[in-house]
């Protein structure tokens, strides 16, 4: 939408403006500026999210939302049809393989079982529950009083801008504020700070080639070291039109020994004429001339220890991990600045970085993040991410982007206050997809009646504090569970945050500001679930590093959901 109005803007937040209005040159608008405009609004999700927190114009709202809601539902873009296809097709493979459905087919990978993942969803949503209404009711009065209309209904595309304008008067400080003091180059330097504390790495830039001039490489090197034990790319900012949306990590390669010759076995196979015993036997018991018999490689303890040595004896390949996030680029001659779920998302996208690179593994499949369950592959990253509520950490990393000095000294306990704010509706919203995901790769019929959007109507009348927009098609949109590998595993987040929430509540037990016991613990956790990669279950990593299995009760709690 391109907007030359700048009133219909009001709200907005600066940066915002500058971004919109460097989309807009990008387009063709030469002249557009910041103050003068026109400003370009996409619907990638920063824009998106800073209209339903910031924009005045409920008019302005109401599209963004209604249009969000609705992302590729309709024309030559509607996926509703293919949706359908999709679980219909997966529900016949899952049956062509002994399932009675593509749910228990999911879950025979994965740590939990149907059962249990479903049990945790409703032990939670127990609490969460009613802390979601009652933050509803909460906001509705505040609305009220803020507007001077006791009638006022809120709307879908007003729950973001008044719960904006409650936490601002709640915990006295604004994102606009805030981001002043967050620029994209001191959160980093904070980050690998932290990771030095914790895991006891340096992490430092290094030249490799890049696909584009914003794109860094950094090196990973034991603490002293300046032998590289990793890299990583980070590739931050947004770029409309020749990137993907949101944020992820992908491994590029693994640590692992690539072997350059023939293994013993091989060479034995080779020496009796047996090198291509497979596709003899699959011609009649013959070798590819015909005129041998196949024999099998006698294993033995003698073969196995030179394939052993033969391993250990191949160089060892580093890895190389990618990070991407779409964070606002620099305008308008300022750094980027980030919102603190910015922050939260580069420190959880670190975490997977690092679960691929402190990999001590040395066989691909099972280094880094490869063969963990795909419901704990989020521990470490959701563990990570907590760090940005650490008072030390924050204070770290939280600089005027201007004058370089630090935040307030009331400023963090703003900024702790506003963590646990709203949870009750994070948590019900989150367990509503789980759940709707649950039910859509289990019990929902694809060639039946009732349609996907009806199973997500329903689990939103029955855990939400409010129904939903009667014309709510984020299914279409929700590539999570149809195209991003969380298809009957979308309780994963939940599943695996109570194992982070658990881990991060060891370093508050001995205390975050007790720097012998967190360097400890931080090494221990580097030692064991960083670095086992998939070499044992999840389970065992987790008792590893906790002397227990995990629990939910810490998840509740430091969530605000109990006391």
């Amino acid at each position: 939408m391109l907007v030359t109005d700048k009133q219909k803007l009001d709200g907005l937040e600066s940066s915002t403006l500058a971004v919109a209005a460097q989309k807009a040159k990008a387009a063709g608008h030469k002249n557009a500026t910041t103050e003068r405009g026109p400003w370009l609004l996409t619907l990638d999700f920063s824009t998106y999210a800073a209209i339903m927190s910031f924009a005045k114009d409920r008019a302005l709202r109401k599209t963004a939302f209604t249009t969000y809601r609705s992302l590729a539902s309709s024309g030559k873009t509607d996926n509703t049809p293919i949706i359908r296809q999709i679980l219909e097709y997966r529900r016949e493979f899952a049956v062509l393989l002994g399932y009675p459905n593509y749910a228990e087919q999911s879950f025979s990978t994965k740590m939990a079982t149907f059962k249990e993942a479903n049990d945790l969803l409703n032990e939670v949503a127990r609490d969460a529950r009613p802390a979601a209404k009652q933050e509803e009711a909460q906001l509705t009065a505040f609305a009220r009083k803020a507007t001077g209309n006791p009638s006022l209904q809120l709307q879908w595309w007003d729950t973001g801008f008044w719960a904006e304008r409650q936490k601002e008067a709640l915990f006295k400080v604004r994102q606009e504020e805030l981001r002043e003091y967050l620029p994209v180059d001191s959160v980093v330097q904070g980050l690998f700070k932290l990771a030095k504390r914790l895991y006891g790495i340096d992490i430092k830039p290094a030249k490799l080639s890049t696909w584009h001039p914003d794109v860094k490489v950094f090196a990973i090197s034991d603490e002293g070291s300046s032998q590289p034990i990793g890299y990583f790319y980070a590739d931050l900012y947004a770029r409309p039109g020749q990137k993907q949306s949101g944020a992820w990590v992908h491994p590029f390669w693994d640590r692992a020994h690539y072997v350059r010759q023939a293994s013993p076995a091989a060479l034995q196979a080779q020496k009796q004429g047996t090198l291509y015993a497979a596709a003899a036997a699959a011609s009649g018991n013959k070798t590819s001339s015909g005129s041998k018999p196949v024999r099998a490689v006698q294993w033995s303890q003698g073969l196995a220890q030179q394939t052993q040595a033969w391993l250990q004896a191949a160089p060892l390949q580093v890895p190389l991990a990618l990070l991407v996030t779409n964070q606002d680029p620099p305008a308008d001659g300022k750094p980027s600045l980030m919102s603190l779920k910015d922050a939260e998302t580069l420190f959880h996208e670190f975490g997977h970085a690092l679960q691929h690179v402190l990999t001590r593994a040395e066989f691909g499949l099972d280094a880094g993040m490869r063969n963990i369950e795909w419901d704990a592959v989020e521990f470490p990253s959701q563990m990570q991410e907590k760090w940005v509520y650490d008072k030390q950490t924050f204070n770290g990393f939280a600089r005027h982007y201007k004058s370089g000095k630090p935040v307030p000294p009331d400023m963090f306990a703003k900024v702790k206050g506003s963590e646990t704010y709203r949870q009750g509706n994070g948590f019900t919203y989150q367990i509503t997809l789980a759940t709707t995901d649950l039910l859509l790769h289990s019990s929902f019929d694809p060639k039946g009646k009732a349609s996907p959007m009806d199973v997500l109507h329903r689990q939103f009348a029955s855990i939400m504090p409010y129904r939903a927009w009667p014309g709510d098609k984020m299914l279409d949109n929700f590539g999570h569970i149809f195209s991003g590998g969380y298809g009957a595993g979308y309780y994963s987040y939940m599943w695996a945050d109570v194992m982070s929430t658990d881990a991060f509540m060891a370093f508050v037990e001995v205390g975050t500001d007790n720097e012998a016991a967190v360097r400890k613990l931080g090494r221990r956790f580097r030692d064991s679930v960083l670095a086992g990669g998939g070499q044992q279950p999840p389970s065992a990593v987790f008792k590893e590093f906790r002397g227990r299995g995990p629990q939910v009760e810490p998840l509740l709690k430091y969530n605000g959901l109990t006391k």
